[in-house]
């Protein structure tokens, strides 16, 4: 029994690992390049998405490799099991001055964030870009 079970756990975690590999070896669904760092820009806008994802149906997970910064939304198959699927995929990649971002979708809940969290990314950008007023000079 505990061998099938092993079995079980294990076939499960290649199907979830598998499905985000197959995401972000596809093809993106849009890129942008932005005037921010990847750290501070992908931290603006995992923090702006931990407020609009509903924690019972999505899992944010936010995660660096040598490649770049990602944020990666799953949605939960089914209350009852710990299956997930991999709906959109943010990749955050580093150049001298700039960041580009990849976003990859897949189904109708990453169609539904990816409409969501592109105007999150773009408004992170310009908050981050922004300068402060200059302070006025006394007359």
């Amino acid at each position: 029994m505990k061998r099938l079970a092993v079995i079980g756990l294990t076939c499960l975690l290649a199907a979830c690992v598998s499905s985000l590999a197959d995401l972000r070896q596809g093809k993106a669904d849009k890129v942008g390049d932005f005037p921010v760092a990847a750290v501070y820009l992908s931290s603006c806008v995992y923090q702006a998405m931990t407020g609009m994802v509903s924690p019972s149906d999505f899992r944010l997970k936010a995660h660096a490799d040598n490649l770049g910064l990602y944020i990666t939304v799953t949605r939960v198959a089914d209350a009852n099991t710990t299956r997930e699927r991999a709906a959109l995929d943010l990749r955050f990649l580093a150049h001298d001055q700039t960041t580009s971002v990849e976003l990859r979708e897949r189904g109708r809940d990453g169609w539904g964030r990816a409409r969501q969290a592109w105007p999150l990314i773009e408004r992170c950008s310009q908050q981050l870009t922004a300068r402060p007023a200059p302070n006025p000079t006394a007359p």
